[in-house]
């Protein structure tokens, strides 16, 4: 999905052809005993979704704070299994294994080959173990959907060959290291998170069928998404940030739940109720949260002590005609203007301005205004590029400058230092630029002032393995 409201009438629509054409829609085969959902394109095994997952997970448990919690975890693997021996496309190789982080905020989300995390914000919003069984079952839904690896094969497909593909997913060792070096980003915030509406619409689908199938009201799911809506709109736009909201979603998810009782005949219960359920609502309430572990991990946290040491183990980034090598244990966050290589808790909140990156790596591209290729100068350009920076950070003070060669080609290095998002610290920058066709390529490598020679041997490893297409 990877509150507390007032209960509202059910909507209880009568056998009709809207019914009937909404599930052809959804290609769902009605009369079968098992609807027919079939997951898209997909150029993974079952086994490499499993092997993507646990590769992700081992990420996720490094960087958020977990519920370790025996009657907690005992609770939620047990509910979550028995939702998952339900649901259609089940594989024998998903390993279903159900976590908990200790987060307030409302969310969940499933990683491919059966990984799920759900926040103790979501238990603690829901009314009833129906509810939260209907989260369950949305995040089961995308993992026998595969809309993870689904969404990285399309996203493969437009880079390379599908021949060429297969042939590189078929190497052994680290598949999320492979998929890195081919240009995807499978960090905290990857393709293997961000479901399209449509993905969403075919979970929740999913998800209505697993409880009614498990004996539980089908409606819960769609409750439970009003219940977010209505009584905690301040976590409304995270929420439905990471699970996009298609127009009519109540509705439809009622639609769904009606069609699967108007189909199937009424289940022998709808529960709803559950002691265990309660007995695990009142035990996350006795435990102390931690806040803000959307963003990870949290800002409190990055303050009382630093990222863990960068891993000896290095693996390829290749994107933007650019190729370098970091830490595996590093995420890599990417948009339109930048890369961002950063180890868990390198990135930090700061009151008023928002996210800021107080350990590891960027590389942007910056255009001189001394017009095309040739036009500019390498000192000019890179003084025209501190002349912006300083503009948003007047308290940059430039350290050090020297030319470089960079397997030869020609380029600057800059030490810098400044205030770092950290309080109370000072911040050491090493800014290379170098150029690439008409554009400016700047590289920075930030860590603490304390601690940047400590980080120093990582970022000369990572910048002598700099290639420029």
């Amino acid at each position: 999905m990877n509150g507390e409201s007032r209960r509202r009438p059910h909507i209880r629509l009568p056998a009709s052809m809207a019914l009937a054409l909404f599930f052809l829609a959804l290609g769902v085969a009605w009369g079968m005993d098992t609807p027919g959902f079939k997951p898209g394109f997909n150029l993974f095994s079952a086994q490499q979704d499993v092997q993507l997952g646990k590769e992700s997970a081992e990420e996720v448990d490094r960087t958020y704070p977990l519920i370790a919690d025996p009657q907690v975890l005992r609770y939620i693997n047990n509910l979550g299994r028995q939702l998952a021996s339900l649901a259609p496309n089940n594989n024998p190789a998903y390993v279903w294994t159900f976590r908990v982080i200790n987060s307030p905020d409302i969310n969940a989300f499933a990683l491919p080959g059966g990984y799920i995390y759900v926040n103790r914000g979501a238990i603690e919003a829901a009314e009833n173990e129906a509810q939260l069984a209907g989260v369950l079952a949305h995040e089961s839904g995308h993992v026998v959907m595969r809309h993870g690896t689904h969404q990285a094969s399309e996203a493969l497909l437009a880079q390379a060959p599908l021949a060429l593909l297969e042939s590189i997913l078929g190497r052994s060792g680290s598949l999320t290291g492979q998929l890195t070096a081919m240009g995807l980003n499978l960090g905290l915030n990857s393709i293997l998170l961000k479901n399209s509406r449509d993905a969403e619409i075919q979970a929740d689908a999913v998800g209505a069928y697993i409880l009614y199938r498990a004996g539980y009201d089908p409606h819960a799911l769609a409750e439970f998404f009003e219940i977010v809506e209505n009584k905690y709109p301040q976590k409304t736009a995270q929420f439905f940030s990471d699970h996009p909201n298609p127009v009519d979603r109540v509705k439809r998810i009622d639609a769904d739940a009606s069609g699967d009782i108007l189909m199937y005949g009424q289940p022998e219960k709808l529960k709803g109720g559950s002691p265990a359920f309660e007995d695990a609502k009142k035990r996350l309430l006795s435990l102390a949260a931690r806040s803000n572990a959307e963003t990870p991990p949290p800002v409190a946290a990055n303050f009382a002590s630093p990222p863990p040491p960068p891993s000896a183990r290095l693996i390829k980034f290749a994107g933007y005609g650019i190729s370098i090598i970091y830490p595996d244990n590093w995420r890599v966050e990417r948009n339109e203007d930048a890369v961002v290589l950063v180890p868990p808790g390198g990135m930090v909140e700061v009151p008023e301005t928002g996210a800021a990156q107080a350990y590891g790596m960027s590389i942007s591209r910056f255009q001189p205004h001394g017009g095309g290729e040739g036009a500019w100068g390498l000192v000019e350009a890179t003084q025209e590029m501190l002349d912006t920076l300083r503009s948003s950070n007047p308290n940059l003070r430039v350290m050090e400058q020297k030319a470089m060669n960079l397997k030869g080609r020609s380029a600057l290095s800059t030490l810098l230092e400044t205030d770092s998002p950290l309080p109370g610290q000072k911040e050491r920058d090493q800014l290379v630029t170098t150029r690439q066709s008409d554009f400016l390529v700047s590289l920075i490598f930030i860590a603490p002032q304390s601690l940047f020679d400590a980080y120093k041997p990582t970022f000369d490893a990572m910048l002598q393995s700099l290639e420029l297409r």
